[in-house]
């Protein structure tokens, strides 16, 4: 049987979760499930490992410029994350940049968390090309457009 994605629903759930500048709870049906809540604004973390779909990547430390702290805006990906679906991508509305103050590690990937009491991670991914050589006085930086949801395959 061929894949049985209907794209309008996809791009219709990417809407909900990623466009939205509100807490919502998501609710399953009588057929088992929990509830979630999706809590933007969402935050941007830089890692120095990938992880896996299952589990966290290994965060870069909290230094030389690097933050992800509860209410700091250096890592915000802004109210609102993404700019309208289409074809089930869609990708971040806001640019992100941090200033370094000491020399970084490699950054190999990135994690997009919202902003939950305990926060959650809500998607994952390797980095086309690895952040190597930051030093003091670099500025790291995602542009707005630089990062992509991709569900276009679901």
């Amino acid at each position: 049987m061929a894949a049985m994605t209907d794209q309008n629903r996809v791009n219709a759930l990417l809407q909900a979760l990623f466009t939205s500048s509100a807490a919502f709870t998501i609710t399953p049906g009588t057929g088992g499930g929990s509830a979630f809540t999706c809590t933007p604004p969402f935050r941007l973390r830089l890692m120095t490992a990938q992880g896996t779909n299952s589990s966290n990547g290994t965060e870069m430390t909290t230094e030389f410029g690097y933050t992800t702290a509860p209410g700091s805006t250096a890592n915000s990906l802004g109210t609102t994350f993404c700019a309208a679906p289409s074809g089930g991508t869609q990708s971040n509305s806001n640019s992100v940049s941090w200033s370094a103050t000491g020399t970084w590690p490699t950054i190999t990937a990135i994690e997009i968390w919202d902003t939950a009491g305990t926060p959650l991670r809500w998607l994952q991914g390797a980095l086309t090309s690895s952040i190597t050589g930051v030093v003091n006085g670099d500025t790291v930086q995602f542009a707005a457009a630089a990062i992509t949801v991709n569900a276009s395959s679901w």
